[in-house]
């Protein structure tokens, strides 16, 4: 095979490929919605007349991929996006080291910046009890490093559910493994007593300009809680460095 119809070769999709593009195409011409079924692998397979294995393939990578619910003996149907799908991507970015924790941040402070002003716009008046009881929690939680975390997970997850955009609980929820790393190094034990109550103030003020109804001074506060949370993670990234990546991930986990 000379080199021209290699190349044409690797560029032909596979019949599998091919199978999952016709179903997706199938999903957006028909309007379907999560829940709705999709043809059989046996219908489709007479539909595009290829084999019942290409068929089969195509459904389960479109399964791997959260796309399809299959169950024996059941129509195949749409799921629900699950977040646990982007969840593995961005893990096996980070445990192979093609991205840091800074990155993560970074991209972080970006999303949840534009999703503290849609808070503060849209946050109902239950959801801004919940924020308040939060952050109480966490200044509560004194010592228990466990408490502090969980209470500032629960911030950001209740802060992206008020913005009113699905996309940003759906990140927030992806990223759920590096944003608790770096939570668990904001409340690190070995942080002074100063720099903890500093973390801690900086979410109050976050919430109180979201209870507030305040889009630029909720932004301008999310700003403040990233920038001094960057300090952090970037010095954890420059001892990832230094030590390796298995001590690493031996802290983080610690």
């Amino acid at each position: 095979m000379d080199s021209l119809n290699m190349l044409s070769s690797l560029e032909r999709p596979t019949l599998s490929a091919q199978v999952a593009r016709h179903l997706l195409e199938l999903v957006n011409r028909d309007q379907l919605r999560p829940g709705d079924q999709v043809p059989s692998e046996i219908q489709i397979g007479r539909d595009l007349q290829v084999s019942r294995g290409s068929v089969r393939e195509a459904y389960r990578t479109l399964a791997a991929l959260g796309i399809l619910e299959i169950e024996s003996g059941r129509k195949p149907r749409l799921r629900v996006i699950d977040p646990k799908v982007l969840a593995q991507v961005f893990d096996y970015a980070l445990n192979t080291h093609q991205v840091q924790l800074g990155h993560v941040l970074e991209t972080r402070r970006a999303i949840e910046l534009q999703t503290a002003q849609l808070a503060a716009r849209y946050a109902s008046e239950a959801q801004r009890n919940t924020l308040r009881e939060l952050v109480g929690k966490m200044r509560a939680a004194g010592t228990d490093r466990a408490r502090r975390v969980a209470s500032d997970m629960a911030i950001h997850s209740v802060i992206a559910e008020a913005s009113g955009n699905p996309l940003n609980s759906l990140l927030l929820s992806a990223l759920r493994s590096p944003v608790e790393a770096s939570s668990r190094m904001h409340f690190d034990d070995n942080r002074s007593e100063s720099e903890l109550v500093r973390v801690i103030d900086a979410h109050d003020a976050v919430v109180e300009r979201i209870c507030a109804g305040d889009a630029v001074g909720a932004a301008s506060a999310m700003s403040y809680h990233f920038d001094i949370s960057m300090v952090r993670v970037k010095r954890q990234d420059e001892l990832l460095s230094e030590i390796g990546p298995a001590a690493y991930i031996q802290i983080l986990s610690s």
